[in-house]
């Protein structure tokens, strides 16, 4: 077996300056979290899949007519209220960083949804009952990372540790 010592003083506090950066990434993982809600912003204003670029499949028909009849079409999908949209908020710690919403309808659209999955809900003056939701609904990827983020986020990482060895 070799086995090889390290005696350089200036080495050795660098590597120490590496272990101590690792038990604390905030500062990192802050500009991860950016990168993550940066994704999301992109992935509204270009209407597509900020993973694979896809682009959302367009609104349906019937979806457009509601919208032409209340003035709001033409527009963007999945911003008739902004509120989607506005509510993507990033989070970071020691080591963690996300991006997401609270929004309750949030995961339909990322997901997307079968007609009546959620059940059924009933309509007291008519007394009918409708499935929630009323139709399939398309998934709108609009969370996730494409490679230029991942390679942003190599990059954060990488100078992160590069500034922590130097001191």
């Amino acid at each position: 077996m070799i086995k090889i010592e390290i005696q350089d003083r200036g080495v050795l506090d660098a590597f120490n300056r590496l272990l101590q950066a690792s038990n604390d990434l905030s500062p990192a993982m802050r500009s991860v979290s950016r990168v993550l809600a940066d994704a999301a912003e992109r992935a509204f204003q270009s209407q597509s899949d900020p993973a694979t670029g896809k682009k959302w499949d367009p609104l349906k028909p019937s979806t457009i007519r509601r919208r032409e009849k209340k003035g709001h079409w033409p527009g963007s999908i999945l911003q008739l209220s902004g509120i989607l949209a506005g509510s993507i908020q990033s989070e970071y710690g020691r080591d963690y960083a996300m991006a997401g919403t609270n929004v309750p309808y949030a995961t339909t659209h990322q997901f997307g949804a079968k007609k009546g999955q959620f059940g059924v809900f009933s309509l007291v003056r008519t007394r009918q009952e409708v499935q929630i939701p009323w139709g399939d609904i398309t998934a709108r990827p609009f969370l996730g990372i494409g490679a230029d983020d991942k390679r942003e986020i190599v990059d954060i990482f990488n100078a992160y540790l590069a500034r922590a060895a130097r001191g």
